[in-house]
C-alpha cells in the first residue's frame, strides 16, 4: 500500500510539469523540480543507452542526460521537449518527445 502511494505521488507530480526554456532554467530556482524544457537541440553525444545533449533557446543551454533508447526524430537541430528532475545545472530526463513540425512548417493551430 505504502509503495502504490508513492508512485501515485510521484506520478502526480510529474504530471504538472512546468513547460519551462533554457532561460527561464537559468533565471529562477528549479532545483529538484520536475520540469518539461522545451528548446533545440545541440551537441547530441550518445553511449550505448545513454544520450547528453545540450537545449537551447538561443540565449541558454541546459545540459541533459538521458538514458534509454532516443525518439527516430531525435538529432541535431531538432525541437525537443525533455522530461525530468533539475539536478543542478543539468537535467536528468525521463521522457523525451521531439516536435513533428517546427518553425514555419507548422500548422497555424500548433502555433
Amino acid at each position: 500500500m505504502l509503495v502504490l502511494l508513492g508512485v501515485l505521488g510521484a506520478t502526480s507530480m510529474n504530471a504538472s510539469a512546468a513547460f519551462v526554456s533554457p532561460t527561464q532554467l537559468s533565471e529562477d530556482r528549479y532545483d529538484g523540480e520536475w520540469v518539461n524544457l522545451e528548446g533545440s537541440v545541440d551537441d547530441l553525444d550518445t553511449d550505448g543507452r545513454t544520450a547528453t545533449f545540450e537545449v537551447t533557446d538561443g540565449n541558454h543551454s541546459t545540459r541533459v542526460v538521458y538514458e534509454g533508447t532516443l525518439p527516430e526524430t531525435m538529432g541535431e537541430n531538432r525541437i525537443v521537449v525533455a522530461k525530468g528532475r533539475v539536478d543542478g545545472d543539468t537535467l536528468v530526463a525521463k521522457q523525451l518527445s521531439v516536435r513533428a513540425h517546427e518553425g514555419s512548417e507548422r500548422p497555424p493551430e500548433a502555433r
